[in-house]
C-alpha cells in the first residue's frame, strides 16, 4: 500500500487516433453481419482505420510530443521510456523506445519495450511505479504506445467476430514521483496458459515464415482462433469471474474494497460482456465508460479510457478509478488510480 513518502501520479495523457473511421454500417457490409448487432450486440459505434502513415512508432511519438506539450515538461526531464504496445509494429525484431526516445529529444532518458497484451497499460503503470519508488536517479516516466491490429482482422472469417472492434490509436501518459495527483495504486495479474495459442497471426514468425509460396495465402495473414468452440466455451467459464478476482483483489492491496469504486474503465468487450461484469462488481453502468465510439485498440484502452472520462467529467479529484483489462495468453488485469 502505498504512502505519501512513496505515491506517484499521472501528470498528464495525450492520444492520437487517425483521421478516418470505420463505422458500424461498413463492418456489417463487410462482415455481413446485420448492423443491429454491430451497434448494439459488439457495442461499435466506429472505429479508427490508419494510413500508410500511422505507423505504431509514429502514431506513439505523436502522442508523446503531444504530452510533453500539453504538460508543460522539458523532454531532458524524463529519466526512463516504456514502451507498451503490441509487438506487431512497423518492423519485424524492432524496439521502440529508443526511437521515441531519439524522436521527442529524451536525451537524458534509456528505455524498453513490454508487452501484456491488452493489459499492458495496467502492468506498465505498475512497472513505471517500481522504478519510480525503487531508482533514485528515475524521478519522470514517460508510457507510451501505438496499436494497429486491425490490420490483422479478416471480416470474412465469423470465428474472429469478436475482434471487429479492434481500432488504432497513440496514446502517451508522464508519471512522476511526488506526484499528488492521479495516484497510481496497486494492480493484480493473473494468467492461464492454457489458451496460450488460442488465438495467433499464423504467418510471419519463426514457426511459419512467409516466403514467396505463402505471401498471398490468407489464413496466414490474419488473426485465426484455434478450436473456436472450446476458446468460447473453456475461456468464457473463466473470463469474467478472474476479472472480478483481480479486481477485488487490486482494490484490496490498494486499501479499498471493490464497493469504493468510484468509475469503472474496462477495456472494450461486447455490451451484455461489459454489463455482466459491472453488475458482478456492483458497480452502476452509469458509472463505467464504453468505448463505442474509439472500439478497441488493445493495450491503450485503459489510458484512452482514463482521457475520455477526464474530458467528460465522468471523474472528480479523489474518486478511486479500476481499469479492467484481459488479453491473449490467456490473462486478466486490474488496476486502481485514485484520481
Amino acid at each position: 500500500m502505498q504512502t505519501k513518502d512513496n505515491q506517484c501520479g499521472i501528470v498528464g495523457i495525450s492520444l492520437y487516433f487517425p483521421d478516418t473511421v470505420r463505422t458500424y454500417k461498413d463492418i456489417a457490409q463487410m462482415s455481413n453481419i446485420p448492423e443491429d448487432v454491430i451497434l448494439n450486440k459488439f457495442g461499435i459505434n466506429q472505429v479508427y482505420v490508419p494510413s500508410d502513415d500511422d505507423q505504431p512508432s509514429d502514431m506513439a511519438v505523436w502522442a508523446a510530443n503531444d504530452c510533453l506539450q500539453k504538460t508543460g515538461i522539458d523532454a531532458k526531464e524524463i529519466d526512463l521510456v516504456i514502451y507498451f504496445g503490441e509487438n506487431y509494429s512497423d518492423y519485424q525484431v524492432f524496439s521502440i523506445a529508443p526511437k521515441v526516445i531519439g524522436e521527442i529529444g529524451a536525451e537524458n532518458a534509456w528505455g524498453y519495450d513490454m508487452e501484456c497484451k491488452c493489459g499492458s497499460f495496467v502492468v506498465v503503470m505498475d512497472q513505471a511505479k517500481k522504478y519510480l519508488n525503487t531508482e533514485k536517479d528515475i524521478n519522470t516516466v514517460m508510457v507510451v504506445a501505438g496499436y494497429r491490429n486491425i490490420d490483422k482482422v479478416n471480416y470474412q472469417d465469423t470465428s474472429t467476430s469478436f475482434l471487429y472492434n479492434l481500432s488504432c490509436a497513440g496514446a502517451a501518459a508522464i508519471i512522476q514521483k511526488g506526484y499528488d495527483k492521479h495516484i497510481v495504486l496497486e494492480n493484480q495479474n493473473m494468467a492461464n496458459g492454457k489458451f496460450a495459442e488460442s488465438v495467433v497471426v499464423p504467418g510471419g514468425g519463426s514457426k511459419t515464415p512467409l516466403n514467396s509460396s505463402n505471401i498471398h495465402d490468407e489464413n496466414l495473414q490474419y488473426f485465426r482462433l484455434n478450436d473456436p468452440q472450446g476458446f468460447r466455451d473453456d475461456l468464457g467459464k473463466v473470463t469474467l469471474d478472474n476479472l472480478v478476482k483481480v479486481t477485488e483483489l487490486a482494490c484490496k492491496k490498494s486499501g479499498i474494497g471493490v464497493e469504493d469504486i468510484d468509475f469503472a474503465c474496462p477495456l472494450h468487450m461486447k455490451v451484455s460482456a461489459h454489463r455482466q461484469l459491472l453488475k458482478n462488481l456492483n458497480i452502476p453502468v452509469e458509472k463505467s465508460l464504453y468505448l463505442s465510439d474509439y472500439g478497441h485498440t488493445g493495450q491503450l484502452d485503459g489510458i484512452i479510457s482514463l482521457k475520455v472520462a477526464e474530458d467528460k467529467g465522468l471523474i472528480k479529484p479523489g474518486d478511486n478509478i479500476a481499469m479492467i483489462a484481459m488479453g491473449f495468453g490467456y490473462q486478466w488485469n486490474a488496476g486502481i488510480v485514485q484520481w
